[in-house]
């Protein structure tokens, strides 16, 4: 809630005050952080995410991507997208091959947007 309102320090605070957290708690965190233009620290959580102990699920990947698409990170969105499907074994949605494929476009990666365009084609 707070960070739909764009309070991401009441959120943090929420957030930190949450005993028992877990993937959804986390994502959630990313989320007000990305949606509140706050992209590097949003990544930042995801790392802190899974080096804490933490599972992202296809959720929060479809979150992460989404803001690396948001913030321009092209490097960062291969590595999760590569992340997902070989360490989590995460089947990419449309959604998943929507962000990454509009981010690499949008960089300048033509040929590798046509590399993700022709596995989103295998995977449908």
């Amino acid at each position: 809630m707070y960070g739909n309102c764009g309070a991401v320090n009441k959120a943090m605070l929420a957030f930190d005050a949450i005993p028992c957290k877990g993937s959804v708690t986390w994502t959630a965190i990313i989320e007000a952080y990305g949606c509140n233009g706050q992209y590097e620290e949003a990544i930042h959580l995801f790392k802190q995410m899974m080096s804490d102990g933490f599972s992202p699920n296809q959720f929060t990947f479809k979150v992460v991507l989404s803001i690396c698409e948001q913030g321009g990170f092209a490097d960062e969105a291969k590595m999760f997208f590569t992340l997902m499907t070989r360490n989590y074994k995460i089947k990419a949605s449309e959604e998943h091959y929507s962000s990454i494929i509009n981010l690499l476009i949008r960089s300048g990666l033509t040929e590798e947007a046509e590399k993700f365009i022709q596995l989103s084609s295998f995977a449908a």
